[in-house]
């Protein structure tokens, strides 16, 4: 009877073994991120990127992030970029603070001229497309006065009644440009007026009574929208984040409206552009270019790789194997120490991409000799040399064959004397693997999972089968 119950007991026991090592492996794996197939966002991207507050000598970029970081501008007059400049919260201080509403102003430029930046948020860089800085061009001088505009002075609050200096107020009414500013900590704003422009900037703007002004109040959660008269806009009525309000339609009505045509509208006047991180480079082979025909015959070689990343590099036919470092950009060159022969060769590199997977990619390319630039054999026929024979008729090798001259007693032959000149090619070269890229994952790691379900799979098959004949 023990010896019944023991062996019952054995195979539950194994079942939830089983079941346990498998439970762990998978939470081990998971920690690790083997098993992770997808990833979330950056909370440092910036998000709603919109140009405000644009004068002959300064413009405003401002933006969100799902979490509070570090963020400024860099810029200039060239490419290079080279300046930076601080969110307005923190350019009296000279000390950055993280937010996750960001508003920079660049003051002190020159008027009607090109200037460079790339966003800087957290310690990543964001550009136009990912490879290139966005560009703007600041406004002519106007001889025109400023008009007599009066601001518009409000206060906003999250719906909690709580305020901070988190929200930034954006404004705009049909043909006007778009101008911007932060909350006080107390949820106040001013938006001074007199300078606005015209949506082509080429002079400022007066209000009409009936001009309807349109503002967007943005939080890193919440949004308002409001739609106003010019005598609505000191003060205007007290603002709570979340709801959409047009006053425009009188006094009498509610204000806060549920049009959602009213939401698209405000949309539409505010529109915002995205950035793109500006990543490191994947491994590649800039020069040369594949089947590139060279005349130096100690050609430099140059490629990218992830920033201060190992690069190995073979040279074929006579066999070239060095190791360099990329630098901190992801550049990399190299130049052999000794000529190359004449004739066709193949360069490979073997480096780690950005997701940590050694790639190795591979050109051909022809080295010619000093002087020589030939791709196709080229053969020079000697002068024909004209030998007389006798009447007996000889046993010759005709190459080409000229015609005959008459003659009584002589028949001519003609020999062509030929050497071989031998080019190499590039249909001689063996081809070369097409790049290839070490697919990703690992064989190891898909193994161990079907090891894995298997292993839960037999240990709940044990312990459910068995379970009854232990209780």
């Amino acid at each position: 009877m023990r010896n019944s119950l023991l062996y019952k007991r054995i195979p539950t026991l194994l079942g939830l073994l089983l079941l346990a090592a498998g439970l762990i492996t998978v939470s081990i794996l998971l920690r690790s991120n083997l098993f992770l197939l997808t990833n979330a966002s950056p909370a440092y991207a910036p998000e709603q990127i919109r140009v405000s507050n644009q004068t002959d000598t300064s413009f405003t970029i401002s933006y969100t992030t799902d979490e509070s970081v570090l963020g400024s501008l860099s810029y200039g007059e060239s490419v290079e970029r080279g300046k930076i400049a601080l969110d307005d919260r923190d350019q009296q201080s000279g000390t950055p603070k993280i937010y996750n509403t960001h508003h920079i102003t660049i003051r002190n430029l020159k008027p009607n001229t090109t200037y460079y930046y790339t966003i800087l948020s957290s310690d990543k860089v964001f550009q136009d497309d990912g490879k290139k800085p966005f560009t703007i061009t600041t406004l002519a001088t106007l001889s025109q006065q400023p008009s007599r505009q009066a601001p518009i002075v409000g206060t906003t609050a999250y719906p909690d009644a709580s305020t901070d200096d988190n929200v930034i107020v954006y404004l705009v009414t049909d043909g006007t440009q778009v101008l911007s500013t932060l909350t006080k900590p107390n949820g106040s704003f001013v938006l001074p007026l007199n300078a606005l422009r015209t949506s082509d900037f080429s002079q400022y703007k007066t209000f009409e009574n009936t001009s309807v002004i349109k503002l967007l109040l943005q939080s890193p959660t919440l949004q308002s929208k409001v739609s106003l008269l010019p005598t609505q806009i000191n003060p205007v009525p007290k603002i709570t984040l979340s709801n959409i309000y047009n006053f425009t339609v009188g006094v009498a009505t509610p204000e806060i409206s549920t049009s959602s045509s009213d939401s698209a509208d405000l949309d539409s006047a505010f529109p915002s552009f995205t950035a793109v991180e500006d990543l490191p480079p994947e491994p590649g082979i800039i020069s040369p270019d594949n089947k590139e025909e060279l005349t130096d015959q100690q050609p430099k070689f140059e490629g990218t790789a992830q920033p201060n990343e190992d690069v190995v590099i073979e040279i074929h036919s006579d066999p070239i194997t060095t190791s360099i470092k990329a630098d901190k950009n992801g550049l990399w060159s190299y130049r052999p120490p000794a000529n190359l022969e004449p004739g066709n060769h193949t360069i490979t590199i073997k480096t780690k991409n950005s997701k940590g997977i050694l790639t190795t990619i591979t050109r051909s390319f022809t080295v010619f000799a000093e002087g020589s630039q030939f791709i196709e054999p080229s053969v020079s026929p000697a002068q024909p040399t004209l030998s007389p024979t006798p009447t007996t008729k000889p046993t010759a090798t005709i190459v080409p064959t000229a015609p005959t001259t008459t003659a009584p007693t002589l028949e001519p032959t003609i020999i062509a004397s030929v050497s071989p000149t031998i080019i190499i090619t590039q249909d001689s070269l063996t081809p070369s693997p097409s790049p290839t890229i070490v697919s990703p994952g690992s064989s190891s790691v898909v193994f161990s999972g079907i090891i894995i379900v298997l292993a839960l799979g037999m240990g709940a098959l044990l312990f459910f089968m068995t379970r009854g004949s232990t209780l």
